[in-house]
């Protein structure tokens, strides 16, 4: 194999010590921190925890400044993202705060996340929505048809994910949106596996909500997410949750007086309705960091270097004998995640003898059984070749 791309790879790879250990290609479950990001979350973790309230006003501002950075990058507006724990936390406030009944559907895909599956699960046994499902193909426009045939005069929710867990496929969500909209059917999209990956525009993409991470592709902080929710459909999201923080007027003991219930309080005119109580504002300091720490390579560049190295490596993989590829080949409807099968081998087993046996960090998925790679900014051509080695050498074994 052998490209090229706009980035500094080898200033990528530096400020990434593991890879001094490891070949590190699972990026689509746990991303790993840069050096400068580390030394921007210590510095603000530590500021925070030495000086309590003192510190407690510039942890704010790094808190809000990461709200607009993110808004920024995902097309939305401040007031439209609310700072979450990560993605399950967003698809979760929206499964308890839509109002549905029982016979109403909730449709989506046979290849989401248990961060999907879960929350509306307890939401169907608490008599909110129904799940439905439709399959994803590695085709696009099939994917399309087969979620128009899916679509019941009694759904009132889809649920995607922007890019398969499982396979790396990208689904096409802006016809999805924009067919969901004309029928008055609100969308959620789980942007887990695209954001930091490829430019998202939730604007553009048209839909209603949206949910996503800081730990994967964009390799930030653990714990720190966020959830979208267009300022038009703020209003039918009641959150289930509630404290100071997340209600207008601010608390107020006389306004509450012996009646809370009845007093003249309602949720902020923002998504921050979702906020409340005391919260780990120094971690997403952090976040910040890592989003201008990608946008210093340049997001094109980071676009460029993903599609070029997960590509040669899919043709790679196709040349290989008893070797299964199941991502689509071409960029545009696919991602960084690789997923493939080795003949003769499960992918439980696969995964373990090339986690122990050659230092190779990737994940096992369940449907299909296979292995899941993911072709980061920062992974080499080099890491590549060692993995396809390691099937060659498994293969003869």
């Amino acid at each position: 194999m052998s490209g090229s791309s706009g980035l500094d790879l080898a200033a990528a790879r530096r400020a990434l010590p593991i890879l001094d250990e490891v070949t590190y290609l699972n990026t689509g479950t746990v991303g790993i921190m840069a050096e400068p990001v580390l030394a921007a979350h210590l510095a603000a973790v530590a500021h925070y925890e030495r000086g309590g309230h003192v510190a407690e006003e510039t942890a704010r501002e790094g808190y809000e400044r990461a709200r607009a950075v993110l808004a920024r990058l995902i097309g939305a507006e401040p007031d439209e993202v609310a700072l979450t724990r990560n993605a399950t936390d967003g698809v979760a406030l929206v499964a308890a705060s839509l109002p549905l009944g029982p016979d109403d559907l909730v449709l989506t895909t046979d290849q989401e996340h248990p961060a999907v599956l879960f929350p509306w699960a307890l939401a169907q046994r608490r008599g909110r929505g129904r799940l439905s499902f439709f399959s994803v193909a590695l085709d696009p426009e099939e994917t399309y048809h087969r979620f128009v045939r899916a679509v019941h005069p009694a759904t009132r929710l889809v649920v995607i994910s922007h890019v398969s867990c499982e396979t790396g496929t990208r689904l096409p969500v802006g016809a999805i949106c924009s067919y969901c909209r004309e029928r008055g059917i609100l969308t959620l999209v789980d942007c887990a596996q695209s954001v930091g990956q490829f430019r998202v525009n939730l604007r553009q993409m048209g839909c209603d909500f949206a949910t996503g991470n800081g730990h994967k592709w964009l390799c930030g902080p653990k714990g720190t997410g966020f959830l979208y929710v267009r300022a038009d459909r703020l209003c039918v999201l009641e959150p289930p949750l509630v404290g100071a923080g997340a209600t207008a007027p601010p608390f107020d003991r006389q306004l509450l007086g012996e009646d809370p219930a009845g007093a003249p309080w309602d949720f902020v005119a923002s998504a921050r309705r979702f906020e409340y109580g005391t919260r780990n504002l120094h971690d997403y300091a952090a976040l910040s960091a890592a989003i201008e720490y990608l946008e210093g390579f340049g997001w094109e560049a980071v676009e460029q270097h993903v599609a070029a190295t997960s590509g040669l490596f899919k043709t790679a993989l196709a040349a290989e004998p008893g070797v299964t590829l199941y991502s689509p080949e071409r960029w545009e409807e696919s991602s960084g995640l690789v997923t493939f099968g080795v003949a003769g081998w499960g992918g439980e087993e696969l995964s373990r003898s090339l986690w122990n046996d050659y230092g190779i960090i990737q994940r096992r998925v369940q449907v299909p059984d296979a292995v899941r790679v993911s072709c980061a900014y920062f992974t080499a051509l080099d890491d590549l070749e060692r993995l396809l080695a390691a099937l060659r050498a498994l293969r003869r074994s």
